[in-house]
């Protein structure tokens, strides 16, 4: 549930933002009003209404939008000090979006280096506002001493909070773009099966392991360049896709499917003799022999030549794949759509 709810906000997260900042707005045009700060309400009324114009005009993976939301928020937070003398802390504003922008801002983007450098003059121009307590609105000094704790905490709240969401979803896409490149690193993305580089990898670290009886079988899809050449390479997609579903779907759960290259599979069992080995094979060749493919308004029979072998120690899987696939193109040389052991 967690995972689901940041996903939703990463993917939205320029719209969230975007209305995070029109509520932060209505609300301060709301609270100055109240407390008699009337420059300041106008001020956060003017942002408000540009933060509803973007919203209405709003159109997905737009980066101008946070661009223009930046400058607003820095060029807001240094009128807002000069008009307060620097009393209101708007600079956690400044300081935070300096980060913000670069997360928002999407990598390509080559002037994310120079916004944060504008940010840092901005921040560099408030803090001087606040030294030598330049305030364009002097007669309101009384309650800008009044309300400046308070209002310099909310505006810390809020920087912080911005902080928090950004960072958590930040390292939440980082998370999931490495399980993303993991997984393409491991799989074929077509079928989704493990492709040949993972089988070898986990082959290679499982040599140690002692292992009793273990089958390798290689499937070779029967005539497969000729459904291409006849009904295109979209058809020969659904054959590779449905041919993997079944071996997948129809296997025991410590089997190991590979898409090995190609229109060629492999089926690792492990702990599996030859002779259970062959009878699971048969059943797998007979329900691909039976299922129908369908692409467009052509119906698609495939079968599929087996070759397998069986070995006892894992040291010399190679060879025992080696011998699959002479068995399997002995299987293609005689007839195909069988099991050769």
């Amino acid at each position: 549930m967690g995972e689901k709810i940041l996903e939703f906000l990463s993917k939205q997260k320029t719209l969230l933002f975007l209305i995070m900042c029109l509520m932060v707005h209505a609300f301060n045009a709301v609270l100055f009003y109240c407390i008699g700060l009337f420059p300041f309400s106008v001020l956060n009324v003017f942002s408000t209404i540009f933060y509803a114009t973007v919203l209405l005009c709003f159109k997905k993976n737009t980066d101008f939008y946070i661009v223009f939301t930046y400058f607003e928020i820095i060029t807001f937070s240094f009128i807002s000090e000069l008009f307060s003398g620097g009393a209101f802390c708007y600079i956690f504003y400044v300081v935070g979006m300096i980060s913000v922008v670069f997360y928002l801002l999407p990598p390509k983007k080559r002037m994310k280096h120079l916004f944060q450098w504008i940010g840092i003059i901005y921040a560099i121009a408030i803090y001087l506002v606040y030294m030598k307590q330049i305030c364009l609105f002097p007669e309101y000094a009384q309650i800008v001493d009044s309300y400046k704790g308070k209002i310099g905490f909310l505006n810390l709240g809020i920087t912080l909070f911005t902080l928090f969401y950004i960072s958590n979803l930040y390292f939440f896409e980082m998370n999931a773009a490495s399980d993303t490149l993991t997984y393409c690193s491991n799989h074929d993305l077509m079928t989704g099966l493990f492709n040949r580089r993972f089988f070898e990898h986990i082959m290679q670290r499982n040599k140690t392991e002692n292992e009793n009886d273990y089958t390798i079988a290689i499937f070779d899809i029967d005539d497969f360049k000729k459904v291409n050449d006849t009904y295109g390479h979209q058809a020969g997609d659904c054959v590779l896709k449905t041919v993997s579903e079944i071996l997948e779907d129809n296997s025991q759960q410590d089997y190991v499917t590979v898409r090995w290259g190609g229109e060629e599979f492999i089926l690792y069992m492990p702990q599996t003799s030859e002779n259970e080995a062959y009878n699971h094979l048969e059943k797998l060749c007979n329900k691909i022999r039976s299922t129908t493919v369908e692409y467009d308004e052509h119906k698609i029979r495939v079968t599929v030549t087996v070759g397998m072998c069986t070995g006892s120690d894992l040291t010399d899987y190679e060879n025992v794949i080696r011998q699959a696939d002479d068995k399997l193109y002995y299987g293609k040389r005689n007839g195909k759509n069988c099991v050769v052991r």
